[in-house]
Formats: structure tokens, sequence, C-alpha cells
């Protein structure tokens, strides 16, 4: 049984189905794990830039929204990505898979390049309307113009890692993306600050400040470009792309876009949320923006292992369903439900003492700012079973191919729930920024309940051709 093959059998057939979920989401656990240690080394340093207070921090925090509205695009992509071709792997219609992965790829490419541009040019524009003034408008300006240029790398990294998850490949993106964060760690102090000092030697670094926290990742990822193309043409397992499809039909893109865009939609939607609730958060000043974006990045730590139970559930149920085992497919969403929540929970105990530590190493001159995130935490951290209900609902709804519910979720959280709770506590009650905190919890308990109701309209039927 060669290593293909082997994947299959662990999602079609294995009697265990949460050692097939925990087997295949370790990988992307890793990932994301080292992902957010990147953020949080990089947080880290900018917080070392001295003589701004948590103005530097604040600069790359309000970029967030904006970055993350670009790449729900590609995000969504590759979302429409796994949902199809996991479908054919399932079915075992490997040519099939390959036309669709190589229309993915193109589609990816071109979508990335073109926001490259707006972005290069809008950012100054697109961060006055987010709100920013002064040190923060001048530098997350610079910031969102450098970052342009990591889009389309990231775009066909989205690609590349759809592509191979559907396949049952978690381990081969995982790779790539630990070699990019690495990189990323060692050139971000390098680029950030003006003298590192490792204890046992001191040198100069390039003392770029907040641009170079965007240098360093730009030219992380631009590193991986290469890899990326060899592994997508010339790899020996799994799902490649084919030149013979480089020429994109019109009907397998249209399928891909199609399924994309309820996906993208939902992503972007979100993002803009994000966009008018960071402005609401900058109302209430810098210490307010510092403590939402360190809370939200150590919070995260935990978060993650339910991030990526939902997204290994896509490709468990995508091939399920190609494979016609469709109560296959349902038990694999529950459980991965269950495990889920449970790992939220045993995380969030874990942690809700040492919240005030953790924020400390971040937040060091302003006791007010680190007082609302030692706050907000406690609610991040209490809301994190929600977070995994949220996150499974996510991947049955793109595993099925049913990614209008994706859409439907997001944007009922954040535009009908948390956006108005926002402005009903700060214009109604004396919470101050507390208002925020409460608003992002009762959101995500009322959006578990939504899920659940949503869920009773979702189909099994394949979304592809099979036969």
């Amino acid at each position: 049984m060669n290593k293909d093959d082997r994947k299959k059998y662990l999602i079609l057939k294995d009697k265990s189905v949460y050692k097939g979920l925990i087997f295949l989401a370790i990988p992307v656990m890793l990932n994301n794990f080292i992902k957010t240690i990147h953020d949080i080394v990089d947080m880290y340093f900018v917080s070392e830039i001295k003589g701004f207070g948590t103005s530097p921090i604040g600069s790359i925090s309000v970029t967030f929204p904006v970055i993350f509205t670009f790449i729900s695009l590609g995000m969504g992509l590759g979302i429409a990505g796994t949902a199809l071709i996991s479908q054919f792997v399932g079915a075992n219609q490997l040519e099939d898979a390959k036309k669709y992965a190589t229309n993915l790829v193109i589609l990816s490419l071109i979508i990335g390049i073109a926001l490259n541009i707006f972005a290069f040019f809008g950012s100054p524009a697109i961060m006055q309307m987010m709100g920013a003034k002064v040190y923060i408008l001048e530098h997350s300006s610079k910031y969102l113009r450098i970052r342009s240029f990591e889009l389309p790398a990231l775009f066909l990294f989205f690609a590349y890692t759809s592509i191979r998850q559907a396949s049952g490949d978690t381990v081969s993106p995982v790779v790539l993306g630990v070699i990019t964060i690495v990189l990323n760690i060692i050139l971000s102090p390098i680029f950030i600050l003006d003298t590192i000092d490792l204890k046992i030697i001191e040198f100069a670094g390039l003392g770029l400040g907040v641009s170079g926290a965007a240098y360093a990742t730009v030219i992380s990822y631009l590193v991986l470009l290469p890899i990326l193309f060899w592994k997508l043409l010339k790899s020996s397992d799994g799902i490649t792309v084919g030149l013979e499809y480089v020429k994109m039909e019109y009907n397998v893109a249209k399928e891909l876009i199609q399924t994309a865009i309820p996906a993208s939609l939902g992503q972007s939607f979100t993002a803009i949320g994000f966009i008018v609730m960071t402005s609401f958060i900058i109302s209430y000043g810098d210490d307010t923006v510092a403590a939402f974006n360190v809370s939200n990045r150590i919070s995260s730590l935990i978060l993650h292992p339910a991030m990526a139970l939902g997204g290994i559930l896509s490709a468990y149920v995508g091939q399920n369903i190609g494979n016609l085992n469709i109560e296959r497919a349902k038990e694999a969403f529950k459980k991965a439900m269950i495990l889920g929540v449970l790992l939220m929970s045993v995380g969030a105990a874990l942690i809700l003492n040492y919240r005030e530590a953790l924020a400390s190493i971040f937040i060091k001159d302003s006791p007010f700012a680190l007082e609302l995130a030692v706050e907000y935490l406690f609610f991040l951290l209490i809301g994190l079973p929600l977070m995994a209900i949220f996150q499974t609902f996510i991947g049955v709804y793109n595993g099925t191919g049913n990614t209008k519910y994706t859409f439907y979720l997001g944007v009922t959280r954040l535009w009908l729930l948390r956006i108005p709770l926002i402005l009903i506590f700060k214009e109604f009650t004396d919470l101050g920024s507390s208002g925020i905190w409460y608003a992002m919890i009762l959101s995500n308990f009322v959006i578990s309940i939504v899920g659940f109701v949503f869920y009773r309209f979702i189909d099994y039927k394949p979304k592809i051709r099979i036969g």
C-alpha cells in the first residue's frame, strides 16, 4: 500500500474516525501553533521599539482586518478546491482532480497579483478609512504596502495547501509553512531592531521598525515561491498540476468560482466587519487596541487545534461524500465537534490563571492596557468551546460543498450580532471598552445555536459528476 492509498484508507475505511481526524489534524495544529509563535515573536520585537508606547503594536494590529479582507479571496478558492478535489479523490477520478487543481492554481495567482497592485497603491487611503492617525497612520500604511507583495505567493500557498489536504496530505504544507515561519522569526529582529542582544553576542540590526516586520514576512514567502512551483509540478504522490490543463476551462473555473464565492464573501464580509469593529476599538485609544491584539494572539495558541480540526473535516467529509460513504461523513462531523470542544475546554482551563503573566510579556509600559488585556483574555478563554463549535460547522459546510451556509454563519455572527451589540453597549451602557468583550462572547454563544439550525438544511450529496 503506497502513501496515497494509506491516506485514503485512513479517511475512507479505518475503523476509528477519531484516529483519522487526530492523525490528519496534528500537522496542521503544529503549523498553526508555530505560526502563532511567529506572530507573538513578531509582536514582541515590535513592542521593543522604544519611545512610542503601544503605537507600534497598534500599527500592525490595525492592518490585520485589511490584510484578511484581501486574503479571504484566496482562502475561499482554497475552500472550494478542497471541497471539489477531495470529492474527485474519494470517487477515484484522479484526472478530474488534476484538472481542477491546475485551474485552482492559475486563478489563485491571477487574483493574488491583482490584489497586490490594488493594496500597494491604495494603502494610505485604506488606513485613513480605518481611522488610523499620526504614527499609526504612517507606519500602518507602509506596513500594508510592503505586505502587499506577499499576496501572490500566499495565494499560491493556499492553493497548494488545498490540493494537498484534499489528497489527505497534511504534512507537506506544514513542512513548507514551518520553513517560512522559522525564516520569518530569524529575520524579524534583524529587520525591526537597531541592536540584537543574544546575551552571548550583540550585533547591529537594520532598525526598520514596523516596516521591518513587513519586510521579514514578505521575504520569507517569496523564498517559498520556487519550492511551491516545483512541488506542484513534480510531486511523486498526491494530486499535481498538469501542464496540459494550463489553458483554463470555462466550466471548471466557473464551478470553482461558484463554490468559492459564498466562502470568500463570508470571509470578506467578516474581514470588513472586523474593519468596522477595529474602528470602534481605535476610538477607545491605543491601549485598547494593544490589549485587543495581544489577547487575540495569546488565545489563538489554544484556538488553533479547533481550527485545524475544522479544516481537516472539510477534506474528510469531501472524500467520504465522493466515495458515497455518507454515514461516515456524518460521523466525522459529530466526532470532530466532540473533540474540538474537549480540547478547547482543557486548553482554556490550563491558561486561564496565567493570563496576566502572559500579557505582561508584551505590554510593559501601560498598566491600563495590561488590565484590559487580562479582562479580555478571560472572555476569550471561556468562549473557546463555542469557537470549537463554530469551526466544526464551518468545516462540515465547506466539506459538503454547501459554502453558502459558511457565508450565512459568518455574516450573521459579525454583522447581525456582534457589531450591533458593540454599538448597543457603546451607546446605551457605561461599560466602556469592556462592551466589546461582552459583545464577542454573546455573539459566539448565539451563533452556535444558529449553526445547529443551519445544519438541518445540509445535504451530503456529491457536488461533482461521479462516473
